[in-house]
């Protein structure tokens, strides 16, 4: 019986689900590449990774705007209510990342102009 804990541990680590074939797996996999907002959801994750290497501002259009546009079918399944979470959860983050960023480039503008003002208005 341990040894039979250990091949499904080993499979959670690999990223495998248990009791869902392979099969099942490559199926979600082209489920979720051919959804409505799988292009805003990587467009979501390029910005976080984007903001939180220090490019502030909006890469394309906001994702806000985006989420709301995509045409998702009246009837809401899983994978619509996933994607459109993940969506929102991403754009939050970013927004969450890019704060501090503003915060940190304002401070560090204003140093610089107050900076320049005391050079001019050192003695000479």
């Amino acid at each position: 019986m341990e040894a039979n804990n250990n091949v499904s541990d080993e499979n959670c680590k690999k990223g495998f689900v248990p009791d869902v074939e392979e099969e099942d797996v490559e199926t979600l996999k082209r489920r979720i590449s051919s959804h409505p907002l799988y292009g805003l959801l990587i467009q979501s994750h390029l910005n976080c990774l984007k903001v939180s290497l220090g490019e502030v501002g909006e890469v394309g259009t906001t994702d806000a705007a985006n989420l709301n546009q995509a045409t998702i079918p009246s009837s809401s399944s899983e994978l619509d209510l996933f994607m459109e979470a993940y969506c929102a959860i991403l754009s939050k983050l970013k927004e969450d990342i890019e704060e501090p960023v503003k915060e940190t480039e304002s401070f560090i503008d204003a140093t610089y102009v107050q900076l320049r003002e005391l050079r001019e208005d050192a003695p000479k």
